[in-house]
């Protein structure tokens, strides 16, 4: 019984000393540190890397531009004066009053030019429209009124209306000629009504015309999401001048996908100048119709870029005795005239009293003549100016 017993501590004592033994073993071989529940785990190799400097300087940039413009962006509310009738009597007249009230009937954006309340935007933001309320970016509104309208290039120009003097915080315009493919662009407005939206995208393109909305077209395409309400706002380049002033968008659905359009700072500030000078734009004409060459015209002259074919030329119109009706205008100015929105472009660009030199085919021979652009008659351009589609602002 004794030596049972004996043989089971022994074996007890046996396995012990073995474990013992390969524990310690295992430590002289084994370099990777125990576990504790005080241990700290090693840095994670996912971990985030340091914030680039660049990156952080253009967001910056981003946040500055948009917090320095952003007080000179305004919603417009436009509004209508309707007749309700009054559920009154009136006895003097043995029928029911008229009772005459304004209901709002638009919205759009625009922005201040100048310190003394001049606001640029859109004209179809005013179309039609008996009077407008401003609300500015601290909440104040104030009256204003139409002071000019220019609808060859949809823009329009109000001015504050208040007893009190207040300086405004004003935009300036950028430099059309810096303004490059790729730049980034920044729309501010009130699409849909929420004020102070932002959002950002960059130039797809410059100088576009042929679009067909407005006669006189030179527009900056972005991808820049642009909605109804953002129509007469803003669109900056990332120091916050403006580039344009955004207009319309080109989509099958009625929902913006990427191809917005803003009329040019060109065309804008030259605008905006003479409107707040005369309370309109005198725009020169040459007194011609245009037209696009077709393939076959192309071919018999050796015209692979196109050209511009004078169509109808107006009595007593500048262009009157000089050009005729199957001239193909190929340059003007020593630009090549693709399109007609590129001979338009070229006109409405120049001033009252310039000439314009123009390289032309006549019945297949080549011809320079020289055009003195004259004043446009009165109401020209704006006599029966009117959308059928519906646009922005409506």
């Amino acid at each position: 019984m004794n030596s049972t017993k004996s043989t089971v501590v022994f074996i007890v004592l046996a396995a012990l000393v073995g474990a013992l033994s390969a524990l310690a073993v295992r430590g002289l071989f084994d370099d990777t540190p125990a576990r504790t529940g005080l241990d700290t785990p090693k840095q994670s190799e996912a971990a985030l890397p340091p914030p680039d400097p660049k990156a952080l300087e253009t967001q910056s940039m981003f946040a500055s531009a948009i917090r320095r413009s952003m007080p000179a962006v305004v919603l417009i509310t436009a509004q209508r004066v309707v007749g309700v009738v009054s559920p009154y009597f009136d006895f003097n007249n043995y029928r029911r009053r008229i009772d005459y009230m304004e209901v709002p009937s638009g919205q759009g954006s625009g922005f201040f030019i100048r310190k003394d309340g001049y606001i640029l935007t859109n004209y179809h933001v005013v179309r039609d429209q008996d009077s407008f309320w401003i609300t500015t970016h601290d909440g104040s509104e104030y009256r204003a009124q139409v002071v000019g309208a220019d609808p060859p290039t949809d823009l329009a120009l109000l001015k504050i209306k208040s007893d009190r003097k207040v300086s405004f915080p004003v935009l300036e315009f950028a430099d059309p000629e810096s303004l490059q493919i790729g730049h980034w662009a920044i729309a501010i407005g009130a699409p849909f009504s929420l004020s102070r939206t932002v959002t950002v995208g960059i130039v797809s393109n410059k100088m576009r015309n042929g679009v067909g909305v407005n006669l006189h077209e030179n527009y900056v395409q972005t991808d820049a999401s642009v909605n109804p309400g953002n129509s007469g706002g803003p669109l900056l380049d990332i120091n916050g001048r403006v580039i344009g002033v955004n207009d319309f968008i080109l989509s099958p659905s009625g929902g913006n996908i990427g191809l917005s359009f803003a009329i040019s700072s060109e065309i804008a500030g030259r605008v905006a100048e003479e409107l707040i000078a005369k309370g309109r734009v005198e725009r020169p004409w040459l007194g011609v119709t245009l037209g696009a060459l077709d393939r076959e015209m192309k071919r018999k002259y050796n015209l692979p870029h196109g050209g511009v074919l004078i169509g109808q030329v107006f009595r007593n119109s500048p262009a009157a005795g000089i050009l005729r009706s199957g001239d193909i205008v190929v340059k003007a100015n020593g630009k090549e005239m693709v399109s007609p929105s590129d001979l338009q472009g070229c006109v409405f660009s120049s001033k009252v009293g310039s000439v314009i030199e123009m390289e032309i085919l006549r019945s297949g021979s080549p011809k320079t003549v020289k055009v003195k652009v004259e004043k446009s008659p009165s109401d020209f351009f704006t006599a029966g100016q009117r959308r059928d589609a519906p646009l922005f602002g409506e």
